[in-house]
């Protein structure tokens, strides 16, 4: 528990040190006991880990449901699975799912005069009550470890008033309505471009796109990726290599998380001056653009790729596939979004795939330059778009994790 009992950003209206109060003291816990009737329905529900919220199960008929204790929820319940809070398996219990019914393998908690829900569940989100979880859960198996609920209550939290509770509550509500719709409207976005994807480009089995733009026609010639370009693997990078601010970028796989990165690779975690390049005897990559995606492991198995403008280094985690001269660098990064890499990968403790592996696909591209640019054009500005909602939206979630961290204590 911080010493310090007063957030630093605050509301105004409020002061004076937040109280210093037992879980125990403060919690109202209920227990709805509901008897299940065989023929009527019932909506289930669960939490789902990283405070992502309570959400519906779907719904069984009385009989179907083996373990009999069950409790029934109301709106603004607040829900804690006892088996899975260490994973961040809590929140409050929406609108929507008023009436459902839950096991009592889960805490349910109302507000108090003393305590509201929301509040809590706000609580809940923050280093220092995952702490108080983790600390009062036991098991070897972190998936299989046990919340002691008894524990968790003794242990103890700063509360403001309940007016200044009521307050955080409604201003991180309406945050999180403004994270949802940024969700959502990235989700719309993501499905447009599958959608396209799935259009302007042939089907499997056909020669010709369902959707072509107007003065195109004919079918795509069959080609090989190696027909197209050729792939580079990366090279060993030192970690007394690593960690330069000078020089060109040596990409390894996390910089495809970077924000800006979405689509192009703009930036990189580390760089390298001429020196060392010329010590190690590395060979830069200049022949642009290229195609930069992960050969190994698990990032393999994400299917990320990213187009590459500039000159650059790559770690042997990685591959570059160098397009030929004369094709459209987005009509082959989108050509590229089509190709699932992980269905290529070689059978093995680590899923990897080699040069061949992917020169060696087979796929159609339009029989002219024009239909190729029309091509690359529409999906570099849907990509563009994806990336300004991805990056409003980590934008958003920065800040509320800064707020969470500024306006508690």
């Amino acid at each position: 528990m911080s010493r310090n009992k007063s957030p630093r950003l605050r509301f105004a209206g409020f002061a004076g040190a937040w109280e210093e109060k037992k879980i125990g003291d403060v919690l109202t816990e209920v227990c709805r006991s509901i008897s299940l009737e065989d023929d009527k329905k019932y909506q289930l529900v669960t939490v789902k880990r990283r405070n992502e919220g309570v959400v519906s199960r779907g719904y069984l008929f009385g009989k179907d449901i083996l373990v009999k204790n069950y409790r029934q929820l109301k709106a603004g319940d607040y829900l804690i699975s006892k088996r899975q809070i260490i994973h961040g398996a809590n929140g409050l219990v929406p609108s929507e799912l008023d009436n459902a019914i839950v096991s009592n393998e889960y805490l349910v908690a109302i507000s108090n005069d003393d305590l509201s829900t929301e509040f809590l569940a706000l609580l809940s989100r923050t280093p220092e009550m995952y702490r108080k979880f983790l600390l009062s859960s036991y098991g070897v198996d972190i998936e299989k470890m046990v919340f002691n609920v008894e524990d968790w209550k003794t242990r103890s939290i700063n509360l403001p008033t309940k007016p200044e509770q009521t307050a955080l509550g409604d201003f991180f509500r309406r945050l999180d309505e403004t994270l949802a719709q940024e969700r959502a409207r990235l989700a719309k976005t993501q499905q447009l471009k599958r959608a396209m994807l799935a259009k302007l480009f042939p089907a499997h089995g056909e020669t010709a796109p369902k959707l072509r733009f107007q003065g195109f026609s004919g079918d795509w010639e069959r080609k090989m990726l190696g027909d197209l370009g050729h792939c580079v693997s990366g090279v060993g990078f030192p970690e007394r290599e690593q960690g330069g601010s000078d020089g060109i970028p040596f990409f390894k796989v996390s910089d495809m998380n970077l924000s800006d990165n979405e689509v192009v690779l703009k930036k990189a975690n580390h760089y390298v001056t001429e020196t060392q390049i010329a010590e190690r005897k590395w060979q830069p990559i200049e022949q642009l653009p290229c195609i930069f995606f992960a050969k190994v492991g698990a990032a393999l198995l994400l299917n990320r790729k990213r187009l590459v403008n500039q000159p650059f280094l790559l770690d042997n985690n990685t591959m570059a596939f160098i397009m030929n001269n004369g094709l459209n660098d987005y009509f082959i990064k989108t050509l590229f979004d089509t190709i699932e890499l992980p269905e290529l990968a070689q059978t093995g403790a680590l899923p990897s795939i080699n040069a061949k592996d992917v020169e060696n696909v087979s796929v159609l591209i339009p029989p002219t330059s024009e239909e190729q640019t029309a091509i690359g054009n529409f999906f570099q500005k849907l990509d563009q778009t994806l990336a300004l909602q991805s990056a409003a939206l980590e934008k958003l979630t920065n800040l509320k994790k800064a707020l969470l961290a500024a306006m508690l204590v």
